[in-house]
């Protein structure tokens, strides 16, 4: 039986997805939360995470990497009302692995799980045609690091402060701070959780 919990601070609508859960075979929804706090805060680990995007306490896409860093096998299936393209793109660049329209039926959420759970992502064409343009930006963007940049990089991913970083290469704290600043705007990126996704693809 695979474990879900719903965050979303629409309880009534996150009630009735809870129902539609019900009656999927092999699905189990064991909680609701209002929002990605709260759900850190119970410290439940479980198989899905039906996120919603617009929330209060926090933005979905903030919790996306607080969820991963500390669930990394859970998956992650925003929720949204709309088609904000956008949103659900940047959402699959931090680690969700698709999304679901909260009118969905049962039928339809059950094809989403079983795409989901057999290693597949749930994309549309429009988002399926804004990936495709990312990971081409995106080779061309690596392919302008240059070698300090690179090394700046290797250090950040293997945990390393700035300090250590500048000592190994004889540069300063503000020469490295002047690096990944430089390093995110080329990138287009605003996090270590951001780089360490780009870098691995």
């Amino acid at each position: 039986m695979k474990t879900i919990i719903i965050v979303d601070d629409d309880l009534n609508l996150a009630e009735i997805l809870s129902e539609k859960i019900k009656f999927i075979k092999g699905y189990n929804c064991i909680g609701i939360f209002p929002g990605p706090t709260s759900y850190l805060a119970a410290d439940l680990k479980v198989d899905y995470i039906l996120l919603d995007i617009l929330m209060a306490e926090m933005n979905g896409l903030d919790a996306i990497p607080l969820i991963l860093d500390r669930f990394p096998k859970t998956k992650i299936l925003l929720q949204s009302s709309i088609d904000d393209s956008d949103a659900l793109f940047t959402g699959l660049r931090l680690g969700a692995i698709g999304y679901i329209y909260k009118g969905s039926n049962q039928t339809e959420l059950a094809e989403i799980f079983e795409i989901t759970q057999a290693g597949g992502s749930f994309i549309s064409p429009n988002i399926a045609r804004k990936m495709a343009e990312f990971f081409q930006s995106t080779r061309t963007l690596k392919e302008s690091v240059t070698t300090r940049e690179k090394d700046i990089i290797d250090g950040i991913l293997e945990g390393h402060s700035y300090k250590m970083i500048g000592d190994k290469y004889a540069i300063s704290i503000d020469t490295v701070r002047s690096h990944i600043r430089n390093l995110y705007k080329k990138l287009s990126i605003n996090s270590k959780a951001e780089l360490f996704n780009l870098m691995r693809k």
